[in-house]
């Protein structure tokens, strides 16, 4: 039971360690400027394809901004398209 137990606590502050470690960007939410090297780029709001973030240089928090009517954003291209050039991707994760 006492192995058990040890064990279970190594495993849980493994995990702890691990996850407090990784410092990733969420996809799914705004980014976290503080990581972000490319303030050029601009990231697509999965909920919402007719929005996209951006990290202006020197700014904590991201600007969230909107495609103009009819249109939507699309990462690869770092635009934002007509609905009829819109094409769902797969969001990727690290």
């Amino acid at each position: 039971m006492y192995k058990a137990t040890l064990l279970c606590c190594l495993l849980l502050g493994l995990l702890l360690a691990l996850s407090s470690a990784y410092n990733g960007q969420d996809i799914y939410a705004e980014p976290n400027c503080a990581i972000v090297e490319d303030h050029g780029r601009k990231f697509r709001d999965i909920s919402d394809p007719t929005h996209y973030w951006v990290c202006p240089e020197g700014q904590e928090k991201a600007d969230y901004i909107q495609c103009p009517d009819n249109y939507a954003f699309m990462e690869k291209e770092q635009s934002c398209v007509v609905w009829e050039e819109w094409k769902w991707v797969e969001p990727y994760t690290k």
